[in-house]
């Protein structure tokens, strides 16, 4: 299991209406650019996770993500602990993580708060829970210096006081 992101963004409201990148640097310059975005990576035996961004793969939206990853570590640091992620976005299925021994299981289920469908191909996919945990502390680590480089006055607001590990 590896966890990793790449091409972190910031996005800003257009005057059309819509929304505009820019750079990790521009982060909290306005009041409207508090989302860091950009292309999440979850590798499980050699696959990678589709359907983790709602506009795309490099879409996904990391201030949502680091706080789930937390809570699925946190969740499953119990023996038969179990962590469902279902966003509700449209088309996005939900994300059902288990407790299996030292294992944990991965599904895409449907969704019971949106149309995202199960995916057959990613049923019960069987990893360590100490991969997932000690790949979610690096991802975390990882994140911050990159804030902490790219824009120094703004990650320590931007950093969700719910994405943190306690275990």
């Amino acid at each position: 299991m590896r966890i990793s992101v790449a091409n972190l963004w910031t996005s800003r409201t257009a005057d059309s209406g819509g929304t505009e990148r820019e750079p990790l640097s521009r982060l909290g310059e306005r009041r409207n650019s508090r989302h860091v975005h950009g292309t999440l990576t979850i590798e499980i035996a050699g696959r990678s996770v589709p359907h983790l961004g709602y506009f795309g793969p490099d879409d996904v939206c990391l201030n949502t993500w680091l706080v789930e990853l937390c809570n699925v570590v946190n969740a499953l640091a119990q023996p038969a602990g179990k962590y469902t992620f279902d966003e509700g976005e449209e088309g996005q299925p939900a994300f059902d993580f288990e407790r299996v021994g030292d294992d944990v299981t991965f599904s895409i289920d449907d969704s019971l708060l949106a149309d995202g469908a199960a995916n057959p191909e990613w049923q019960r996919v069987r990893f360590p829970y100490q991969d997932l945990r000690a790949s979610v502390r690096t991802l975390l680590d990882e994140i911050r210096e990159e804030l902490r480089r790219e824009a120094p006055r703004a990650w320590e607001q931007w950093w969700p006081r719910e994405a943190r590990l306690t275990t």
